[in-house]
């Protein structure tokens, strides 16, 4: 049964749907996430795109362009490094607590990945996506440093 498309929750109470890219990149299933194929993932942007409100997050950025081109507002958080350690650690508590919702099991072997991807978002990642927002699409693009910022810009 697929649930991808429908939107998770509407942030800082605004009535927009919401969507995260890691649920339009993985197809979550009963028995598990598979990853799309490409024109599945195009095909679910393209969906989401061309509604009329809509707010995707996320880091995926290497296949998002149709979404770029399409936002009022890119709005990207740049949360420091050391920071983002922390939330890894709490998110990964709150979820093995079954506190915070999950789209995939908080194993202990996902947990180490994180911080991986961590240093590798910092390394690699950030540079790249930030070279391409700011090449592409700096008329629309606003750079914050923390979640409350964000609030300023979209009410």
């Amino acid at each position: 049964m697929e649930k991808q498309l429908l939107p998770v929750y509407y942030p800082m109470n605004l009535k927009v749907p919401h969507y995260e890219l890691d649920n339009i990149m993985w197809e979550r299933t009963y028995e598990g996430d598979k990853r799309r194929s490409e024109a599945d993932r195009k095909k679910c942007l393209h969906h989401i795109a061309a509604s009329k409100e809509w707010i995707i997050e996320g880091v995926h950025y290497t296949w998002v362009n149709e979404s770029f081109n399409e936002a009022d507002l890119i709005i990207f958080l740049d949360i420091h490094y050391l920071k983002r350690i922390g939330f890894i650690i709490k998110r990964y508590v709150l979820q093995k607590a079954k506190i915070e919702k999950v789209n995939y099991a908080p194993t202990f072997s996902i947990f180490i990945k994180m911080f991986q991807w961590n240093a590798d978002f910092e390394k690699q990642s950030k540079p790249e996506i930030l070279h391409t927002l700011r090449t592409s699409y700096n008329d629309k693009l606003i750079i914050v440093k923390k979640r409350e910022e964000i609030e300023h810009f979209i009410s």
